[in-house]
């Protein structure tokens, strides 16, 4: 008898709650929000037996702005209708080929944004 055990560890992303008519603190645009889990987990045949390392962040959509949340403000969040940005802390791992603004795609070497006028570093 052959036993063929298939078993790994795997991160998985989910999003837990979306929030609408959110005032982005970047860009200041009325947009979309979502609360998103991300943790790692031991599966058995694709069975997953625990998890571990949960983190939580705070997706903006108009200007691809990424919040990391404290786990205790994240089960605030589950709830919550409303988000406090103060209790938030910024990401600020951009790509260089993203408008911080707009959120549009473009040429890493141009100065401003051809689409909002954006002044690019």
């Amino acid at each position: 008898m052959f036993f063929f055990g298939i078993f790994g560890i795997q991160d998985k992303e989910r999003t837990l709650k979306e929030f609408e008519s959110v005032i982005c603190p970047r860009c200041g645009r009325l947009t979309r929000a979502e609360l998103i889990e991300i943790y790692t987990y031991f599966h058995f045949f694709f069975i997953p037996l625990f998890q571990w390392n949960r983190r939580y962040y705070v997706s903006l959509r108009c200007c691809k702005t990424l919040y990391e949340v404290p786990y205790d403000y994240a089960i605030e969040l589950k709830q919550s209708p409303t988000i406090d940005f103060s209790r938030l802390r910024e990401l600020t791992s951009f790509s260089s080929n993203i408008c911080p603004r707009c959120g549009s795609i473009i040429n890493p070497n141009f100065n401003y944004c051809p689409f909002c006028g954006e002044r690019l570093n």
